[in-house]
């Protein structure tokens, strides 16, 4: 790493190791062979010992957790089976939790015995107990292998760099949990599989024939029920066999741990109910802690016990469970408040904090703001906009369930803030946004652009101004008079018992004697069996209406009299001499259409509709006589 910063008030350094947050080197963590310019002596600050820009070999002790950065020391030290190797250290040791006076006695002559090179100390690990010298001889070769190749690697690499990255979980696993009682160890990926056999041969060659590789088709952790567990580690509520409960919730100052009797009363008496609930309690705190990996300061509330003889058992308890946890461990005794304070060391972070991210609705508080406090609080937040003055209007999105509120329960207070401000509130309900989130947009009065003064127009100026001489396209007569064309009274279907026929009764005739006149030319819309005979009980189209007006229009002429041409027909001459053709109504309206140079004038529309009657006399067998009508007839009914 490079550092960065020099801080004397902490007496540490910072320095950059490659990510996001520069790593904390107190100074009491510095090597003397590290220090700057050759600095020595034992009372020597910070700023002597290290310069920024200077580049160090340094291990990471503790990862980053939360706001903190991660801890570091340039004392290196590497794990192995059986030993961890100090470089830079002459001191050799014996793992504390090997208790056994005459076990230690004999690791001591071992350790002389394997002489390690100067300026390298190393310390037997728990897993060396009871082993050979030829084992532990071993396992302290591949260490110094190890460490002369990252000092290899830390000359050629630019700073800041990864040199060494301990090996995967499973390898960390076997090398600090495998023992001799250990009768099987599977594993279900043939790389993993393989990378694990290469450790056993080269750290345990004798204990290669237990690893195993798992092929069945059910999975490994289905066939051994691990899920179940896996799942259980990440909640906080842990059940016991007696039917009692320990709660575990981790905070940033510390983890606590709730004990609960539950059920576990059964019929003995409390304070045996709480000891045994106690006991079990303290056995499954310890496996949880080891699971989940959780470090610093732990606080446990047993349950109240009066006898001093249960509460010395169950401490006992709790210091031989802790035992087989790897990490350091500093335990108190049971307060008469029942609680139990330990600490526990930290090397990385939680399980569930590196499994689990914060949930964004509830921001990690675990609960969420109900809808009427956040509609009291957005209120109370556009209310400190709106105080600020000169704006034109707020613009507030929120949830869906704070808008309604808003809208149903406060809209008299949005309404006299308006009115009291002289602006404008918006009120917009956001799908897909959470209760507790708002957005506010303001508009200032100074960012509008006024309107530019009209100047004033008096009575006499509006009167001098002069008069449309044609007329506006809408006030045209083909327009008024297409306009009227279009205008239809809506159709008024029968009711029912309405204008049913017997069969012996003859229809009413109501036609007007243009519609007579028009009828023989349709004689095929007459007809009930026409599939277009069905539209006269409907309003007609606008294109069949037209059809039927410029008919009407056509054959009303005749019957009434004289065009606008003028000229007044004589009697008789509506029949055609024989052997000349007769002319239709057609090419009678084309000719005077071509004489007067305009369109012959179409009569009103008469809003009387005919509408077939829904249910009609039967048709007669015998053949309809055809009728023809003559020019001179329909003069004659016309008159």
């Amino acid at each position: 790493g490079v550092v960065v910063n020099v801080e004397p008030s902490l007496q540490a350094a910072f320095v950059d190791y490659g990510e996001n947050k520069a790593g904390f080197l107190p100074l009491a963590e510095v090597h003397p062979e590290c220090y700057a310019n050759g600095a020595t002596g034992r009372r020597i600050s910070i700023r002597e010992a290290l310069k920024r820009g200077q580049n160090l070999l340094v291990q990471i002790v503790k990862d980053e957790i939360g706001g903190k950065g991660a801890a570091l020391t340039t004392y290196a030290s590497l794990p192995g089976r059986y030993l961890v190797l100090m470089p830079g250290s002459d001191n050799t040791g014996i793992s504390r939790k090997i208790e056994d006076e005459v076990q230690r006695q004999r690791l001591r002559k071992l350790m002389e015995q394997l002489s390690p090179p100067p300026n390298m100390g190393f310390i037997v690990r728990t897993a060396g107990y009871n082993r050979t010298k030829n084992e532990l001889s071993r396992d302290l070769s591949y260490l110094q292998k190890l460490w002369e190749s990252i000092q290899e690697l830390s000359q050629k690499l630019p700073a800041p760099s990864l040199v060494y990255q301990e090996q995967d979980l499973v390898i960390r696993s076997i090398r600090d949990y495998f023992t001799a009682d250990i009768q099987e160890v599977l594993i279900d990926n043939k790389e993993v599989h393989k990378r694990a056999k290469e450790f056993f041969r080269k750290i345990m060659p004798r204990y290669q024939k237990l690893l195993k590789l798992h092929q069945e088709r059910r999975p490994l952790f289905f066939k051994y029920q691990l899920e179940e567990q896996i799942e259980l580690i990440y909640e906080p509520k842990v059940p016991l066999k007696s039917g009692g409960s320990i709660v575990i919730q981790p905070t940033e100052a510390m983890v606590s741990i709730d004990v609960n009797s539950g059920r576990s009363t059964q019929e003995r008496g409390m304070e045996e109910t709480a000891y045994r609930t106690n006991l079990e309690a303290a056995e499954e705190i310890a496996r949880q802690l080891r699971l989940r990996d959780l470090g610093g300061l732990i606080v446990i509330d047993f349950i109240d016990m009066k006898d001093r003889k249960h509460i010395l058992e169950v401490e006992k308890c709790l210091k031989n469970a802790a035992k087989r946890d790897k990490a350091r461990i500093q335990m108190s005794r049971i307060s008469r408040f029942a609680l139990l304070e330990m600490s526990r060391q930290r090397i990385k972070t939680a399980l569930a904090t590196g499994s689990y991210e914060p949930c964004p609705a509830c921001e990690g508080r675990g609960a969420i703001k109900t809808v009427e406090i956040a509609a009291l609080s957005s209120l109370r937040k556009i209310h400190g906009k709106v105080a600020k003055g000169d704006l034109a209007s707020v613009r507030a999105a929120v949830s869906p369930e704070v808008a309604a509120y808003l809208l149903n329960h406060k809209r008299l207070e949005i309404s006299r803030m308006e009115r009291e401000e002289g602006l404008t509130i918006y009120i917009q309900g956001q799908p897909g946004m959470l209760v507790h989130q708002m957005n506010l947009e303001c508009v200032k009065r100074s960012t509008i652009a006024p309107l530019e003064p009209q100047p004033e127009v008096s009575r006499e100026e509006i009167e001098k101004v002069p008069a449309l001489e044609a007329p506006l396209p809408s006030e045209e007569p083909a327009a008024l008079e297409e306009a009227a064309a279009s205008i239809r009274e809506p159709a008024r279907l029968p009711v029912y018992g309405e204008g049913y026929l017997q069969e012996d009764e003859a229809p009413e005739e109501s036609l007007s004697p243009e519609e007579a006149a028009v009828a023989p030319l349709f004689p095929d819309l007459a007809s009930a069996d026409h599939p277009e005979s069905r539209l006269l009980d409907h309003p007609e189209s606008p294109e069949a209406a037209d059809a039927r007006q410029a008919a009407l229009a056509l054959v009303g002429e005749r019957v009434t009299g004289p065009s606008e041409a003028g000229s007044e027909a004589p009697a008789g001459e509506g029949l055609a001499p024989s052997g000349e053709e007769t002319s239709t109504p057609q090419e009678d309206a084309s000719e005077a259409q071509a004489q007067t140079g305009s369109e012959a004038p179409r009569p009103k529309s008469s809003n009387r509709r005919r509408y077939r009657r829904s249910r009609r006399r039967p048709r007669s067998s015998k053949p309809k006589e055809e009728t023809n009508v003559t020019k001179e007839e329909v003069n004659v009914e016309g008159e």
